[in-house]
């Protein structure tokens, strides 16, 4: 590829298209992998490749070898470099399709799995990571559940029509809410539409347990491995909304974002944020530790 202004690549290859008979068009069949990325370093690969290997091989899906997806991604990066100096920050997604087949739930063995990478800009207002503030904003309820499947709870699959769902309960134009938050059938608190949730009481983490249903969030290991470090107990448990009423903090984690505290659930103010500024600059000091260079 030349470096002509490439958006995506599809099993190598600059398209923006892919074949109708594709799984993931049909099924939802695939995963995917959103990845921060700045300049030519991409954060926490290692984490991101190794949940999808294992995403994968669950799904029964052959994921191709990890210098695949970087030799990509180099090439979109490469594609995409501004002209001056300053480096761009980049969303990387990661889609793994398992592959054009006939029509059916049935797959074939031998369907040959379709690689997606995409590349699109990120503005550092948006991530607590890139502006190194830990930012901050509102939480909301959603009416829409999240599905109980304990065979399919904690990957990043393709089937999100849950999150569309959730994510478009709201239309906040003044830029407060920074998430909602998604329940099961059970009333238990999941996940946001787009993040994990984790809340401090007397300076011990609490965050859902995700055995039944949601994502497993690469940040959200991420942070229960630097409370661990420094000594700060973490319990993985069902939550009501009552529990979060009764936290001290609250806060959001995904990928992009690194982390963002919650100012306000409901009537309830969060005003503490001690414990989560500890924490933020904890990520802040180790994030180099898992840039991958491209």
């Amino acid at each position: 590829m030349n470096k002509a202004h490439c958006n995506s690549l599809i099993n190598g290859i600059a398209a923006d298209y892919i074949n109708i008979d594709d799984r993931s068009i049909h099924y939802g069949d695939g995963l995917f992998e959103t990845i921060l990325c700045v300049g030519n370093r991409l954060y926490y690969w290692q984490q991101h490749f190794q949940r999808l290997q294992a995403s994968a091989e669950k799904l029964k899906i052959l994921c191709p070898d990890e210098r695949v997806f970087l030799a990509d991604i180099a090439k979109l990066i490469d594609s995409n470099k501004p002209a001056h100096k300053t480096e761009n920050n980049y969303v990387i997604k990661i889609i793994l399709s398992r592959g054009t087949g006939e029509r059916g739930y049935k797959f074939s063995k031998h369907i040959k799995a379709n690689r997606i990478v995409l590349v699109s800009d990120l503005e550092t207002e948006y991530s607590s990571i890139l502006s190194n503030t830990l930012l901050r904003g509102e939480l909301l309820i959603c009416d829409q559940q999240v599905s109980i499947n304990e065979d399919l709870a904690g990957l990043k699959h393709l089937n999100r029509l849950e999150n569309v769902m959730a994510r478009n309960e709201w239309d906040d134009k003044s830029g407060k809410i920074i998430d909602g938050l998604m329940l099961n059938a059970d009333r238990y608190v999941i996940e946001g539409t787009m993040s994990n949730l984790f809340g401090i009481k007397d300076r011990e983490l609490f965050t859902p347990a995700l055995n039944r249903s949601g994502v497993n969030g690469m940040m959200r290991d991420e942070v229960i491995n630097l409370a661990d470090k420094h000594y700060l107990p973490v319990s993985v448990t069902d939550m009501s909304i009552d529990d979060l009423f009764a936290m001290d903090e609250l806060f959001i984690t995904n990928s992009l974002i690194g982390m963002k505290q919650v100012t306000k659930l409901g009537d309830r103010i969060y005003k503490d944020q001690s414990v989560s500024e500890l924490l933020f600059k904890k990520l802040i000091n180790s994030k180099e530790d898992y840039a991958q260079v491209v």
